[in-house]
């Protein structure tokens, strides 16, 4: 028993302490390497085609006319974006409006483009066919949306969207395009909770050099889009984690923060010229937000956190649309009678899916037939089905 007990407490020789650590590390590193290889090629991520987005000094970014590109991020399949003659997603040409169509100019970021879903899955071209079908006659839509156009350009494009003669405008907006009115990281494009800003202190030489290298390694890693893919897909995980991203979620958190209500008076000066200047023209404008997805999940839930109401910024932008003699498309209500709303998004990317693209036709179609503009007066609503 003795000769046992040496044998156990025989101390590692020197070059262990050395050995251990590193082969621990060789193998995390092994297993990361194998992980993100693995992943890249289930979920791979690629572009096909020009680069139709550029950036221009007085508008922001601006789509090229007639120019094609397929793109493909890990949790979609491959997506053509078309763009028309006048740098539109849209699948009409954008010449002088033919006799007996009715238009309607879409406004606003990569929330109204459609990111993430085919064009003819996106509530611009769901929303068309419909009103086609209720109007008995042809209903345009025209997407003037650009992805990663700042909010404050959007009015920009108030000219642009009147040469159509549109009779109708909708001015779309999500709580990601308010939230970088203000931001300081407003380069930082990205929508959904994976690239979140940490706002560390910074240190000198090779640490912030070998730190920032890190984090971007993290940043990009698309093992780490597939596990937040699978873990954000289950609210218990989601929601908690959302809320705790501070000044991000503060819309969720009435009355708002000074810093939300910073965003709020530029957003009410960002929708009352938007809306002077329709207004001028005879041009109806609706403003219509859309729901961030924890947001639209926590809007189906009978018991919210302490604190938290999902409907205080669709509320404060009602109030200033009415204000400025527009009005709203209610998604939040359709939102809130879906039994888990957040699966109208994709997970990580946050923008809408098919399934949420169907869900926000449906309220356009409804809102527009009802809306008491002259061009729709006889479009009978059809029942919700229709539009899927």
């Amino acid at each position: 028993m003795a000769q046992f007990n040496d044998k156990s407490e025989r101390k590692l020789a020197p070059r262990d302490y050395l050995l251990l650590p590193a082969i621990a590390v060789l193998t995390v590193v092994l297993m990361f390497f194998v992980s993100e290889v693995g992943t890249r090629l289930a979920w791979s991520e690629a572009q096909t085609g020009p680069e139709c987005h550029v950036s221009d000094p007085t508008l922001g970014i601006v789509n090229l006319p007639n120019c094609t590109m397929r793109v493909k991020v890990p949790e979609t399949g491959w997506i053509s974006y078309h763009y028309n003659a006048c740098g539109f997603r849209s699948s009409e040409a954008c010449g002088p409006k033919p006799k007996g169509t009715r238009r309607v100019a879409v406004l606003g970021t990569s929330f109204a483009e459609g990111t993430s879903v085919p064009y003819e899955q996106s509530f611009s071209a769901l929303s068309a066919a419909q009103l086609s079908r209720s109007c008995h006659g042809p209903v345009e839509f025209q997407n003037l949306g650009v992805y990663d156009l700042p909010l404050g350009k959007v009015p920009l494009r108030v000219g642009p969207a009147l040469r159509l003669q549109p009779d109708a405008a909708i001015l779309v907006l999500a709580p990601f395009d308010l939230e970088k009115l203000n931001r300081p990281d407003a380069d930082d494009e990205t929508a959904g909770l994976k690239r979140v800003s940490t706002n560390s202190p910074a240190s000198a030489g090779q640490r912030v050099d070998m730190l920032g290298r890190a984090k971007e390694v993290v940043k990009d890693s698309r093992a780490l889009t597939v596990a937040e893919h699978f873990m954000f897909e289950n609210p218990g995980i989601e929601i908690p984690m959302y809320l705790r991203y501070g000044d991000k979620a503060d819309f969720l958190r009435p009355p708002f923060s000074p810093e939300w209500q910073q965003r709020l008076a530029a957003a009410d000066a960002i929708i009352g010229e938007t809306a002077a200047r329709f207004r001028a023209a005879g041009v109806p404008l609706m403003v219509m937000l859309i729901p961030q997805r924890t947001q639209a999940e926590l809007l189906s839930m009978k018991k919210r956190p302490s604190g938290i109401d999902p409907f205080a910024l669709q509320r404060a932008l009602e109030a200033i649309a009415k204000k400025h003699g527009a009005t709203t498309i209610d998604l939040f209500s359709q939102f809130a009678s879906d039994a888990h709303p957040a699966n109208f998004y994709y997970p990580v990317d946050n923008h809408l899916n098919e399934d949420g693209s169907r869900a926000v036709a449906s309220s356009i179609v409804k809102s527009l037939s009802n809306s008491g503009i002259a061009a729709f007066d006889g479009c009978a609503h059809q029942p919700q089905g229709d539009v899927l």
